[in-house]
C-alpha cells in the first residue's frame, strides 16, 4: 500500500509548522515544528513513512529499502531477539517497530516521541493493525523516560538521539531503564573527527543540524563512545557508516529531484520547498564530508 500523497490540508500544516519553528523559543518546540513540516505525504519514500537517512549498500536501493536496511543494522546491534521488551525512543511515524515486530519478534515495543504527530499516527496504525497489545506509542522525552528502573532488555534511538538535550541524559536514562546485561544502540550523528564549527554548514539541505542539535551532542565519535563509558555502560562500539549513508543519500535525492514524474506526485508547495533545500547539491556534498553517521552499542553491566 503506498504512503499517502500530499493534501491541501498537509500543506496547511506545513506552513504552520514552519511559522511555529521560526516563533519557537523552547527547544522542545524547535524540533516538534521541525518534524511537524513533514506529514507522510511529504516524505520522499516510495511506500513506507520510515525518516531516516537509510542505509544504502549498493547505492541502487529504493529509498524505503535503504531506510528498513538502516533499521535492520540498528536491531543487529542492540542484538534484539524473540521476547525482548524494547523501548524505541525518537520513532518518527513507527515503521522500524512494525518491521522489528514482524523480523525480530519482541515480546513488546514500547515508543515514545515527543512529536504528538507522530504518536497519532503510529498508535493509529497499530490500532488498524490490532497489534496494541505489542506495539504502544507515548508522547514522553527520551530525556525523561516514564518507565521504572530495569525494564528493558534493548532501549534503541534511530536517528534522533542528537536532538536529545542533551543526549548524555539520555545515556544515563537508558542505563537506568535497562535490565543488567541489556543493550543501548544507536544510529546518530555527529561531526566527523577534526571538522570545522557546525556554524559552518550552509546547505539548506542539512541546515536542521544548526537549528535543532543541541550544541552539547555536537562531538566525534571517540568523545560519543567515552561518554557512554561514563554513563556506566560497559563493551561500548561506535563505528561509523558514514560512506553508506550520506554520499548515496544525497545522489538518490539528487537523481529523484531531477525526475519529471516526482514532480507530479508531490504538492506544488513541497516542490518548491524541495527545490530551495537542494539549491547547491555541491555545496551539500562538500558539508556532507564533516559530517558523521555513526551506529552504536552498549551493554549494561550484569553487576549493575
Amino acid at each position: 500500500m503506498a504512503r499517502p500523497q500530499a493534501s491541501f490540508r498537509e500543506d496547511v500544516r506545513m506552513l504552520g509548522a514552519l511559522v511555529k519553528f521560526r516563533m519557537a523559543k523552547d527547544w522542545t518546540k524547535k524540533v516538534q515544528s521541525i518534524y511537524e513540516m513533514y506529514p507522510p505525504g511529504h516524505l520522499m519514500t516510495e511506500n513506507s513513512t520510515y525518516f531516516n537517512q537509510g542505509y544504502w549498500e549498493t547505492g541502487k536501493e529504493t529509498y524505503d529499502d535503504a531506510q528498513q536496511a538502516l533499521a535492520g543494522l540498528l536491531a543487529d546491534a542492540a542484538k534484539m531477539q524473540a521476547g525482548d521488551v524494547v523501548l524505541d525512543c525518537g520513532f518518527g511515524y513507527g515503521d522500524q517497530d512494525f518491521y522489528w515486530m514482524e523480523s525480530r519478534q519482541p515480546k513488546r515495543i514500547n515508543g515514545i516521541n515527543i512529536t504528538p504527530q507522530h504518536v497519532e499516527y503510529a498508535s493509529a496504525r497499530a490500532e488498524r493493525e490490532g497489534v496494541t497489545d505489542k506495539l504502544t506509542f507515548q508522547l514522553a522525552s527520551a530525556t525523561e523516560i516514564p518507565f521504572p528502573d530495569n525494564t528493558f532488555d534493548r532501549v534503541v534511538s534511530l536517528e534522533s538521539a542528537m536532538h536529545y538535550q542533551p543526549r548524555t541524559k539520555f545515556f544515563e536514562e537508558a542505563f537506568r531503564v535497562l535490565r543488567p546485561g541489556g543493550v543501548l544502540a544507536t544510529a546518530d550523528i555527529v561531526p566527523m573527527p577534526h571538522a570545522g564549527p557546525r556554524e559552518d554548514i550552509k546547505s539548506h539541505a542539512i541546515g536542521w543540524l544548526n537549528w535543532t542539535v543541541d550544541e552539547r551532542n555536537w562531538h566525534d565519535r571517540d568523545v560519543y563512545a567515552t561518554k557512554l563509558g561514563e554513563a556506566g555502560f560497559e563493551d561500548v562500539d561506535v563505528s561509523t557508516i558514514q560512506p553508506k549513508v550520506w554520499e548515496p543519500w544525497r545522489a538518490y535525492i539528487t537523481n529523484k529531484m531531477a525526475e519529471p514524474e516526482f514532480k507530479k506526485t508531490v504538492s506544488k508547495l513541497y516542490y518548491r520547498v524541495l527545490q530551495k533545500a537542494w539549491a547547491n547539491p555541491d555545496l551539500l556534498k562538500r558539508e556532507l564530508e564533516d559530517v558523521d553517521y555513526i551506529l552504536s552499542s552498549a551493554t549494561k553491566p550484569l553487576d549493575a
